[in-house]
This record gives structure tokens, C-alpha cells and sequence, in this order.
């Protein structure tokens, strides 16, 4: 006898039946089995702390009228105007350019306003609401299972941050660590002291590929604690837990939910040129909330608005104390012209060739565009070296496959510039002199080397058509960073 779960009508809970019991309206939720083979039920989707269009809530999830009398249920204005001009509650968006009429289903007029600043989550407009339920989450007695730790540095981070949760009136403190300086355990003491107070957090990254290396070391250092990871097209993306590690983007589907929040990369594309991402991480918190701002290049204005008051942890040492590899600049003459023509740049060439020969390290090579990435590869044509860009479909599985070393060179674009580990690398920067590498970004990319413990050294080489002040600051603030 085969079975399947089903959600009968009327009830929310899935529950196992019988295929042959199975009603017209009952909603299946798995494929038939017999039991001994059927999977464990799917995760129901859960409102708590969101900030959800009635169309992205299932149909065991539809609001009532008992769940809206009750208050267990709230809804909110998707759209509002003031002196007619409109507001998304949801993304924040106040550009009128960004807003757009339509023939509405719903309300029947052909004036219908909706938002096309957030359209890819779902349309919000004047007429539809916004649901969202403010349900506590369980808390567990949390059980830390790193057993590494943490330097002397590390600490007197750690312990502000911890500070500030426990008694101190400031809302806001800046992590100021150079690339490598081991950012994510110096959260666990934070992280510990917020469950145990039952507070919700939120870990916020501008890029997903930073959320995809966080959440599988979160979860191993705290196994008995409820973690989920939140990006563009994760299969979690509907449910909820006391820790969130989450992309700026997704952070649009909360309200009032987290009471600390923590901004990795807060100088990081897309979160620090999009007001709109800044607004959702604002809206997703508390009102009381505490903020944390993580970065190796923090903006200039943060550093102001936090340093007179004591709200700036410093930490110029990489945990395993070995000094920031210092970059090296190369001249190679009209390298894109080579590309252009199918063609890979001589210098170019002698180094890779240079590298592979006196190196056992991988090789990361930072293009400027996909475009450049793409024509690489192709130029190249070795099994071993692949590329990897925003739009590849294979994105996390090229990035996992490089880190296990099935990979001897990855090329890419920025998305890789921060957050990722690679244990040995050596890195080079091909077109160093193109505006998308600003300071900020050569200084990231060459925190790529030189990482971990067993290699803490590596190469770092700037290859350009002419140097530039970024390139020059860039290697001017290593230095400095070195210096302490």
C-alpha cells in the first residue's frame, strides 16, 4: 500500500494517508511510497517575522478572519502615498521612475500602482497587502562545537561585541579587521550570548556566494541550532529560525523580526550603492535593535559617524599572524587586445606558466568583466582552468569544485572578491588599472592570499596597461595594515 502526505482540507499540519483515502481538495505535499520509503514531511513555510504578499503563502496558509480578529495575523499597506507620492513598505523604494500603473484584477481599475523596484519578488501594489505574523522562535541552550581559539585580538573584539548586546546603551559598533583576520568565529561569543538571551539574529551579506561559505560553517559550530540561508532561489527561503544568514535582497521579506543584526562586507556592491537594500535590513530589524558592521574597507563616513564614541573594534593582524601579502605591480602592455583577437597576452602567459612551475598553490585571475572571463577560458582551453561570473548557472558548484582542487586556475570576475576562503592561492589581477577595481576592491581581492594557517604567504601580482592611484593607495594601505 502506497502512501503520501497530504494537508486535508481545513487543517494546517500535513499528515500520512493512504493514497486511497486521499480527497479531491486534500493538498499533497510528497510522492506516493510505501510508507517505510516515505520522506519525512516538507517543511512547512512559516510567517514569523515576515513581510509576505498574499500570493507567496500556500493554500494551508490563506489568512482568516479568525487568524486577523485574533492578532496572530497583521496586514500592512504594500503601497502608501503622501501628497501622492508613493512609498513601497516592502523595498522602500521612493523613486516615482520605479513606480508604473497597470489593469488591476484585484481592485478593477487601470490605475493601479505597483513597484518595480522589488518586481522580482513579486508584485507589490496599492491594493494588495503585506502579511506578516510576529511568532517567537524556540530557543535551544546553544552548544558551541568549535574547539578552536581565538587570538588576543580576536578577543577584545569579540568582547565589545559582546558589550554592547549585554549593558552598554550604543546600537551600533564597527569591526574594522583586515581580510583574513577570522571575522566569522569572532561571532560565535556574540551569537552565543544572543540565544541565550532569546534574541533572533540576522547575519546580512551583500552577495550570495558569501551566504553559500557562511552557512555550512555556522551550522557545524553550533549543530543544535536552527540556522537557515536565504538567497535567490533558496528552497528555505519561506521558512524562519533564531539565526538568519541571509543576502540584503531577501532581508526585503522581514519586518520588525531581529534584534541583533550583523552586516558582513557593509562597503560591498550592491549594499552599499542601493538605498533600497539599506531601508529592508533597517525594516527587517527591531526597533531596538543591535547593529554590527563587519568589513576590511569600511566606508569613509562610517568611520566617522562611529570612531568618536569607542564604537570601532580594531584588528590589524590576520589570526595566524602573519602579515597581508603585499601586492606586486606587473606591466603588460594592451592586454585586451589580445583577447580581443583570441588571443592570450605573452606576459600573461610567462607568469601562469612561472606560477604553475614554482608554485603548488592554485590561481584565482580577477578580470574586469564576464565578457573577459568567458573569452579566457576559451582562449585557454585547459580542462583545469574554468571561470566563474555572476550569471554562470554552475556558480556554486565551479566555486566548490575549485576549492576541493578539482580545478587548478579559476577565473573571475569581482563576485569573488570578498568573503570567500580559499586555503592556497596565489592571485592575479588582469586589467588592474580598470575602474571597477577601486581600492576597496584591490585591497579585498589580494586578502584572497595567504589565508590560511598551513600557507600564510602567497603571490599577488596587479597586471595593467598603465598603474593607477588605486593601485598605488591599495598597496599604500596594505602596508600600513602591516605596520599596525
Amino acid at each position: 500500500m502506497k502512501c503520501v502526505w497530504v494537508v486535508p482540507k481545513g487543517q494546517l499540519e500535513p499528515v500520512v494517508l493512504p493514497c486511497d483515502l486521499v480527497q479531491q481538495d486534500d493538498d499533497v505535499q510528497s510522492d506516493a511510497a510505501v510508507i517505510t520509503h516515505l520522506k519525512p514531511s516538507p517543511p512547512l513555510p512559516t510567517l514569523q517575522g515576515k513581510s509576505l504578499l498574499t500570493s507567496e503563502l500556500n493554500d494551508q496558509q490563506i489568512v482568516t478572519r479568525r487568524q486577523l480578529i485574533a492578532g496572530t495575523v497583521q496586514l500592512s499597506i504594500g503601497i502608501s502615498l503622501k501628497r501622492s507620492a508613493p512609498t513601497c513598505n516592502r523595498c522602500g523604494n521612493q523613486d516615482k521612475e520605479q513606480f508604473a500603473m497597470f489593469d488591476c484584477y484585484w481592485c478593477g481599475r487601470n490605475e493601479c500602482l505597483y513597484c518595480r523596484s522589488c518586481i522580482m519578488m513579486g508584485k507589490v501594489t496599492t491594493c494588495t497587502p503585506l502579511v506578516h505574523i510576529p511568532v517567537a522562535e524556540p530557543f535551544p541552550k546553544t552548544r558551541l562545537s568549535w574547539h578552536g581559539l581565538l587570538t588576543d585580538a580576536q578577543k577584545r573584539a569579540s568582547k565589545q561585541m559582546v558589550e554592547i548586546l549585554q549593558h552598554r546603551t550604543d546600537n551600533e559598533l564597527l569591526v574594522w579587521a583586515v581580510c583574513g583576520a577570522g571575522k566569522t568565529e569572532m561571532l560565535f561569543p556574540l551569537i552565543i550570548e544572543a540565544i541565550d538571551q532569546k534574541k533572533t539574529l540576522l547575519i546580512a551579506t551583500p552577495r550570495t556566494d558569501v551566504v553559500l561559505e557562511l552557512i555550512p560553517r555556522i551550522r557545524q559550530a553550533f549543530p543544535n541550532l536552527r540556522s537557515i540561508a536565504l538567497y535567490g532561489g533558496s528552497e528555505e527561503r519561506f521558512q524562519s529560525a533564531p539565526l538568519v544568514i541571509s543576502t540584503t535582497h531577501q532581508t526585503r521579506r522581514y519586518f520588525q523580526y531581529f534584534d541583533v543584526v550583523i552586516i558582513d562586507e557593509i562597503d560591498a556592491f550592491p549594499y552599499h550603492y542601493d538605498n533600497s537594500l539599506r531601508f529592508a535590513v533597517t525594516k527587517a530589524a527591531k526597533p531596538s535593535a543591535k547593529f554590527y558592521y563587519l568589513s576590511a574597507t569600511p566606508p569613509q563616513f562610517l568611520i566617522k559617524k562611529l570612531k568618536t564614541n569607542n564604537q570601532i573594534a580594531m584588528i590589524n593582524r590576520r589570526y595566524h599572524g602573519y602579515p597581508l601579502p603585499v601586492p606586486s605591480l606587473k606591466w603588460i602592455g594592451d592586454w585586451r587586445s589580445y583577447v580581443e583577437r583570441g588571443k592570450l597576452p605573452p606576459k600573461l602567459t610567462a607568469l601562469m606558466n612561472r606560477q604553475e612551475r614554482e608554485s603548488d598553490r592554485q590561481l584565482l585571475i580577477f578580470v574586469p568583466s564576464i565578457n573577459v572571463s568567458e573569452r579566457l577560458e576559451s582562449i585557454i582551453a585547459r580542462k583545469d582552468i574554468i571561470c566563474v561570473h555572476s550569471k554562470h548557472a554552475k556558480r556554486k558548484e565551479i566555486v566548490d569544485a575549485f576549492r576541493h582542487k578539482q580545478y587548478h586556475c579559476l577565473i573571475t570576475t569581482t563576485i569573488l572578491e570578498r568573503g570567500v576562503t580559499f586555503p592556497s592561492v596565489d592571485v592575479f589581477i588582469l586589467g588592474a588599472e580598470n575602474d571597477v577595481f577601486t581600492i576597496a576592491a584591490l585591497v579585498q581581492i589580494a586578502g584572497r592570499a595567504g589565508r590560511s594557517q598551513e600557507d600564510p604567504k602567497g603571490n599577488v601580482l596587479f597586471l595593467h596597461d598603465g598603474t593607477t592611484i588605486a593601485m598605488k593607495q591599495a598597496v599604500k594601505q596594505i602596508k600600513r595594515m602591516n605596520e599596525g
